[in-house]
């Protein structure tokens, strides 16, 4: 078998995840998350030492045709077929490498994100559907892992794994002056929580500019992704983006959590 072929094989068997990828892409371009250098990629579901990335190119014109697999190991296209790849593919792979858990990683530049990077203020959950967020979230610093080399940029192996130590096993970690990274278990959920962190970051620094000291989520208020109906914002979200006919046979019964229902 060839390494096309091998690859073709693959797609196929991970077609439901590119799908979700596309959307996200689509969702993340819609909330004015990704811009034309953020990226999003998913875990194979056949193979956990491969995932699947965008080629180098702007999110919102992404479609499953434009996705390569990539070698967790050394985060290098399995075959490009004479495409170029993104420069960072380092942040998935090295993240991958470090956390069998996670199935997703999106990459962005979100500009409620960035000022919290910039400042001795970490960013905490202060909205309720944040509360998946520890109480203070990493900020990763490139001059720490970059060493005689230039740029902001996560672009070798090296960079890729000091930011998976600093992102640690949290779903989110900011980038100073960059971004942020954000890890889930699916698509949705990295999707979902993407969201989530730009929407935190926008409340808490509107509340910093009435004052410092302001209320934030402590440890019991927090949930587990079991206490927290994924389905919902991911749907809402396709819709905005999306709409049309595509979303009009949504299976409306996988809403709302058992634990919520009252007992019979």
């Amino acid at each position: 078998m060839t390494m096309t072929s091998q690859a073709r094989v693959s797609t196929d068997i991970d077609d439901e995840g590119m799908d979700d990828l596309v959307t996200a892409c689509r969702i993340l371009v819609n909330e004015g998350i990704l811009d034309a250098f953020g990226h999003v990629t998913v875990r194979s579901a056949k193979n956990p030492d491969v995932f699947l990335m965008p080629r180098a190119m702007p999110p919102a014109l992404v479609t499953k045709d434009d996705v390569l697999e990539l070698n967790v190991a050394d985060s290098q296209p399995i075959d490009p077929q004479g495409r170029r790849v993104n420069g960072e593919r380092y942040i998935h792979g090295e993240i991958y490498k470090a956390r069998p858990d996670v199935m997703s990683v999106i990459h962005s530049h979100s500009q409620a994100v960035i000022p919290l990077s910039l400042t001795k203020y970490k960013m905490r959950p202060v909205v309720a559907q944040a509360g998946f967020l520890p109480l203070e979230s990493p900020t990763f610093e490139i001059r720490e892992a970059r060493g005689s080399g230039r740029g902001m940029q996560v672009t070798d192996g090296k960079r890729g794994a000091a930011l998976a130590r600093a992102l640690g096993y949290n779903p989110a970690a900011l980038m100073r002056g960059h971004g942020n990274v954000v890890v889930g278990r699916s698509v949705k959920e990295a999707t979902v929580y993407a969201a989530y962190v730009d929407i935190n970051a926008r409340m808490q620094t509107r509340a910093m500019l009435l004052s410092t000291d302001i209320v934030t989520m402590n440890d019991a208020e927090l949930f587990t992704p079991e206490e927290f109906d994924i389905n919902r914002p991911w749907q809402h979200l396709k819709q905005k983006a999306i709409g049309g006919a595509e979303n009009a046979d949504v299976d409306r019964s996988q809403f709302g959590l058992e634990q919520t229902q009252a007992s019979r």
